[in-house]
């Protein structure tokens, strides 16, 4: 009787005091799941990597094209941080009436962002692990084909005129041969409007008609401005009690907590932003990314798409068996230029255009999936003892086969994925598609 009178009394003095509605509902891993393109490798990442054989076949080349590592973000998103979440920071350690946990405000008084705007997207620590992590994994899956020295006749390396692309290559070649040997590596002069890993900074019409083209952010406009961000930003408002929320504040809490999450692979806890986001709210704004790339970068203009058959070229001319080229080539780019690939092979097509109606339905085109840091497409051919060169196709590490390829093989004759992609080898006419 006393002892339950007493815990009685105990719960409600914790409630009148406030900041004892814990939200225990999802965990540091859930949310290193839905971070879109902010999301940390090791989410997604294949760690089987038992040798890659498949018998009467033997890999002999391959061309791989890999998303820098988690990294810093740009300039502006470091200054709004510093600004905006400071400010709201300390509106929150002032107010006395937030439903929120006593660790978040443990975590909340220690919070601050030392990012400096000169170190804008520059590859952090857990980028370099990605890299040489993913590194190690792709030679014990294919030892014959990536052997541990460095042979510039055997092995080629590019990355663009960023530090985060070459930062990543240089952690790559790391999980190859070893840090004692990256200054051997020879790259090509970098360019930051390269033709193959940066084709769309070179197509004039795709910056016009799509990326600077406000229709392409309408359905991500309005998704923000509907029922579902409203009841997102009232769950915010109702734990917090604060009145100045809005949509793009609350896109900002999510963008540091999926950087902060990203970082820091053995803290616990997540981000101290994230624990202000329940599973809904998450979803909620990782869905609008999702809309956002889709419509830009994605299948949501035919055009953006079609403008990847350079690197489709590229991959072809490096995995001929009759190449002089270098037997495995990698290369290392950005965001844009893997969504564009992705769906200019057919991969993570839904049946239907992703519109800001569709949130809650089930969709193949999810960022947080196939566009994480250190997102990677690789094609391998082999050269088989009974049959004609056939091509692995593997994404984030796992095998995929593109639609017209057999789908219950592995496996695809290089004839047929070059009939598939015929037009893209043959009739890639980037300048008539790009300046007419």
């Amino acid at each position: 009787m006393y002892l339950s009178q007493f815990i009685c009394i105990v719960l409600l003095s914790s409630v009148a005091l406030g900041g004892e509605v814990c939200n225990d509902e999802i965990s540091k891993k859930d949310i290193e799941h839905h971070l879109s393109t902010k999301t940390p490798y090791r989410a997604i990442a294949n760690l089987n990597d038992n040798p890659l054989t498949i018998e009467g076949c033997r890999p002999s080349r391959l061309w791989s094209i890999i998303r820098h590592g988690t990294r810093n973000p740009s300039k502006k998103i470091i200054k709004q941080a510093k600004i905006k979440l400071t400010a709201l920071k300390e509106e929150l350690l002032t107010k006395g009436d937030a439903e929120l946990c006593p660790k978040f405000f443990e975590h909340l008084k220690v919070w601050s962002f030392n990012v400096s705007t000169e170190e804008e997207k520059y590859l952090v620590a857990e980028g370099e692990d990605e890299l040489i992590e993913l590194a190690e994994r792709m030679q014990n899956r294919f030892p014959t084909l990536l052997a541990d020295e460095y042979d510039p006749q055997t092995f080629y390396f590019k990355y663009t005129a960023t530090q985060r692309t070459f930062k990543s290559a240089q952690s790559f070649a790391t999980g190859l041969f070893g840090r004692h040997r990256i200054r051997e590596i020879i790259y090509p002069e970098p360019l930051s409007k390269d033709p193959v890993l940066r084709f769309y900074k070179l197509c004039s019409r795709w910056q016009s008609d799509v990326d600077k083209n406000p229709q392409t952010f309408d359905n991500v406009r309005k998704f923000l401005q509907g029922q579902q961000m409203l009841d997102a930003i009232q769950s915010i408002q109702k734990k917090t009690k604060l009145r100045q929320l809005d949509a793009s504040l609350l896109r900002l809490i999510y963008t540091i907590c999926g950087f902060e999450t990203a970082w820091h692979k053995h803290q616990q806890e997540p981000s101290v932003w994230c624990q202000l986001l329940d599973r809904k709210t998450l979803e909620i704004l990782e869905f609008a990314e999702d809309l956002e790339y889709y419509w830009n970068d994605g299948y949501g203009y035919e055009l953006t798409h079609r403008i990847a058959c350079p690197a489709i070229q590229n991959m072809f001319k490096h995995i001929d068996p009759q190449s002089p080229l270098p037997n495995s080539t990698f290369y290392f780019t950005h965001s844009g230029t893997l969504l564009k690939l992705l769906a200019h092979l057919g991969l993570y097509k839904d049946p239907t255009p992703i519109t800001y109606q569709d949130f809650g339905k089930q969709r193949k085109w999810r960022t947080s999936e196939i566009d994480a840091f250190a997102t990677n497409v690789a094609f391998v051919l082999f050269e088989c003892d009974n049959d004609d060169p056939m091509v692995l196709t593997m994404h984030q590490e796992r095998i995929v086969h593109i639609p017209g390829c057999p789908q219950d093989n592995d496996l695809c004759s290089l004839n047929t994925l070059r009939q598939l992609f015929a037009a893209s080898v043959d009739n890639c006419n980037f300048d008539e598609m790009c300046f007419k």
